[in-house]
């Protein structure tokens, strides 16, 4: 595995350990703004809003512009972005630096795109996206616990201390990007020279760059990939509600202290790391599931069983058991869903597609966040989990349809 590889791993590490020291307590910082529970599911609905535009438009940009020059930009500017968020004293402007966030937070997505530029074998890259979840996912999981632990000791400033370590984590993940060679950009030499006076222009640069980035999410054959995308939405809406309330359902339910809730989640982080570290072992059991229907039926089947048992749960300890099926399940489904755009697409428009898929499950997270704070606002924090069920149910029955339908064929 080449150094590049592993720095890309690195990089993937800390973008998720910045996100894991942040993300968990913007909800509860909010509600000490003076947020209701219908704001803070705004707080995640802006978020996926953006993300759900600028997905496919970043990853069509990155094919065009080459995604180390996009990659760095979208450090950048998230790096400013979650230090103002620590800094700013209103909801408003939080959402506002939200919808900033879901503009640019495409990074996962760019890291994950440039892995076949260092790497063509096919069967490394799978397990190369394995290991790199793993490795990012020890980021997601040590991160609450940080945080936790900081904004206990610090109850005043901690928010504040940890909006900006997470700042300074995505500058120095834009530095380790600028030392990684050069990827090949596709725009074709002739178009750059007759549009090069023209490039000056700042306006005129960005138009023409946008043009290009349409252009190309109008060569991919969309339909080809309808299934992938509608089994993404609907485990990326039942996580979606799962977590925009988890926080809250531990602190109602158990009355959990913000440094046992980072226990919680950073537990379950280690289990969906350990799942995603052994994907290529996990699809050796799976050598005749071409159609990875097989894969979709178990990983829905194992979610919505966990998710039974999470609301069934007489105490944390019951609860925080169903928490390791449900993260094998989501980190399994995660790269299940990646590998099927990746086999079919042939590697042809990776960034778009790539981009297009995290643009559906941010989809499902526009409506997932404002679920579940209307169900928690009107309804009771307790009844929040049933939703996530419920999308979960849907994808079960779909991927039995279709697993049935494969073996009927056969």
């Amino acid at each position: 595995m080449s150094f590049s590889i592993h720095l890309l791993h690195f990089i993937a590490f800390v973008d998720l350990l910045a996100v894991g020291l942040i993300l968990p307590l913007v909800p509860a910082h909010a509600r000490q703004l003076g947020a209701s529970h219908v704001a803070v599911g705004l707080l995640g609905s802006v978020y996926a809003t953006f993300q759900l535009g600028s997905g496919p438009l970043v990853g069509s940009l990155s094919d065009v512009k080459g995604r180390k020059t996009i990659l760095m930009l979208s450090l950048v500017v998230c790096s400013v972005a979650y230090g103002l968020t620590g800094i700013v004293t209103s909801v408003t402007s939080i959402l506002c630096l939200r919808a900033l966030l879901g503009l640019f937070k495409q990074t996962q997505m760019l890291t994950r795109a440039m892995v076949p530029d260092y790497e063509g074998c096919e069967t490394k890259q799978s397990e190369i996206y394995g290991k790199m979840a793993a490795i990012s996912g020890a980021g997601i999981t040590i991160g609450p616990v940080i945080g936790g632990h900081v904004l206990e000791d610090y109850p005043e400033h901690g928010f504040k201390y940890i909006a900006l370590a997470v700042g300074a984590c995505f500058l120095l993940n834009a530095g380790l990007v600028y030392t990684l060679p050069k990827t090949v950009k596709r725009v074709k030499r002739k178009s750059r020279e007759k549009h090069g006076a023209v490039s000056q222009n700042v306006v005129n640069f960005v138009t023409l760059s946008l043009r290009q980035s349409v252009i190309e999410l109008y060569k991919v054959n969309w339909y080809k990939f309808w299934d992938v995308f509608m089994l993404k939405a609907l485990i990326g809406f039942a996580m979606g509600v799962y977590y925009s309330n988890y926080s809250l359902y531990l602190k109602t339910i158990y009355l959990l202290s913000p440094k046992y809730v980072g226990y919680v989640i950073s537990f379950q982080g280690v289990i969906g790391s350990l799942s995603s570290f052994f994907m290529g072992y996990i699809n050796r059991l799976y050598c005749e599931d071409n159609d990875y229907s097989l894969r979709n039926l178990h990983v829905f089947a194992i979610i919505s069983i966990s998710l039974i048992g999470m609301i069934l749960s007489s105490n944390v300890y019951v609860y925080a058991f169903w928490l390791i099926p449900l993260a094998i399940g989501n980190a399994t489904g995660r790269l299940v869903t990646l590998e099927m755009i990746l086999r079919r697409s042939h590697g042809h428009h990776r960034g778009t597609l790539i981009g297009a898929s995290n643009s559906v499950r941010s989809l499902s997270g526009i409506v997932a966040p404002m679920v579940a704070g209307l169900i928690g606002q009107y309804v009771g924090v307790t009844y929040v989990i049933y939703a996530s069920l419920l999308a979960t149910l849907i994808g079960l029955g779909m991927s039995y349809h279709t697993r049935n339908t494969k073996m009927k064929n056969d």
